[in-house]
């Protein structure tokens, strides 16, 4: 039999910005092509409006030659929140009916699966075709209500591989599955972002003065598990002592519309508003981090944040809330600064530190470089990412190859 590639169809509900999907464009990006063909499929149709108020990469990918296929669904989460139950059944049945379409006419041998709302169509899709399906998540303490918990159980429990970031990660999702799959902990591998503006002209793009000496900025989607409340109240604190410094915190709202303005309102209220910067910014994230002199990441809730591996990768200092697995990487004190969350006082001191100690930044920086350059580079992700494939392709068709016998051989070797 003549051999071809095996094909990865990754599907995402939609290329927002966000750490999954800065790590599936790495992955898209290094993939040896000669083992493997990839795709990357959104469940959402490309709306340039949207993509403009809560942020889009579609045109990274492309710009990169990601091979991008749209499934053509009309509405985000927040318009299926407004529809019926019975509209919001029929446009799921409608996106499991296209995955399965897609899946048999593009010859997919394995689904790759990101994020959650993509999850349950995928595995239904999946079990229709027969096809193994893999899932890359962070959290699972998110499906608290009956609904989510039940689908949760479906696409989880069936999945031939569960991929996450981080231990800490791996053992609540294996705690918390009944019908227990292999999981796999595979950290974010990420390039230096590279800018294509100058510091100056992005100081003006956010309207911070040019001779602004510290620059302390938080990447992240705007959302109230990240924290943003808690970093503006430490940020009162800072701006007491050092009040020429700027906080910039940049993101999208996601799924809480009118978070942003709340922010505004709590900056205004505590006397700070002129030394504060909340927007978005659609160009490369490079441009942001050419700005940004001291990282800050006051999250309540993730796994590894892959600003903070960004943050490392360009020997920025961070000071970021101990959650996840975020102990796993950062040695408090020395490649970064760790406090618990909801600690406004302990975010404020750590913070002071390093805006008064120009030598602590540059040697907590240093150390932060060399730690991404030992542990989180994308080749290396990637190459574990193509080994976990290939294992659950090998297993799979080893078993039911009899359904392949018309077909060439999935495998290049």
């Amino acid at each position: 039999m003549s051999r071809r590639r095996i094909h990865i169809l990754s599907v995402i509900d939609d290329l927002h910005f966000g750490g999954d999907e800065y790590r599936l464009l790495a992955f898209a990006r290094s993939l040896d092509r000669e083992r493997f063909q990839h795709t990357v499929a959104t469940l959402m149709k490309e709306d340039r409006v949207r993509g403009e108020k809560y942020g889009s990469m579609r045109d990274q990918y492309r710009k990169s030659k990601v091979r991008l296929i749209d499934i053509g669904q009309a509405a985000g989460i927040l318009e299926l929140r407004r529809k019926s139950i019975a509209d919001r059944v029929s446009s799921f049945r409608e996106k499991v009916r296209k995955i399965e379409s897609l899946i048999r006419t593009e010859r997919v041998d394995i689904l790759d699966v990101h994020l959650s709302p993509a999850n349950l169509v995928c595995a239904l899709g999946a079990l229709k075709t027969k096809i193994p399906f893999v899932v890359t998540l962070y959290q699972v303490n998110t499906m608290q209500s009956p609904k989510l918990w039940l689908a949760g159980q479906i696409n989880l429990g069936c999945a031939k591989l569960l991929i996450t970031d981080s231990e800490v990660q791996a053992s609540l999702i294996r705690r918390w599955v009944i019908r227990q799959p292999p999981v796999k902990v595979i950290a974010n591998g990420t390039s230096p972002p590279q800018p294509v503006r100058t510091r100056r002209s992005m100081l003006e793009v956010f309207d911070i003065p040019g001779h602004t000496p510290i620059v302390i900025g938080q990447v992240s989607s705007l959302h109230c598990y990240k924290g943003h409340l808690v970093l503006l109240d430490a940020a009162k604190q800072v701006l007491e002592r050092y009040p020429q410094c700027m906080f910039l915190m940049v993101g999208y709202e996601r799924s809480q519309a009118g978070y942003r303005d709340q922010l505004l309102r709590h900056a205004a209220a505590l006397g700070i508003s002129d030394r504060v910067r909340i927007s978005g910014y659609p160009g490369p994230i490079g441009d942001v981090w050419n700005i940004i002199d001291i990282h800050v990441h006051a999250s309540q809730l993730d796994s590894l944040p892959n600003a903070l591996l960004e943050a490392m990768s360009l020997g920025k200092p961070s000071v970021i809330t101990s959650i996840g697995g975020v102990p796993e990487v950062i040695r408090n004190g020395m490649n970064g600064f760790t406090i618990p969350p909801n600690d406004p006082a302990r975010l404020a001191a750590k913070l002071l530190m390093l805006v008064g100690n120009p030598s602590l930044r540059r040697s907590v920086g240093r150390e932060a470089r060399d730690t991404h350059a030992k542990y989180f580079q994308p080749e290396e992700m990637t190459v574990k990412l193509e080994g976990a494939f290939r294992e659950v392709a090998e297993q799979w068709f080893g078993r039911h190859c009899w359904e392949y016998k018309r077909e060439s051989s999935p495998f290049p070797w």
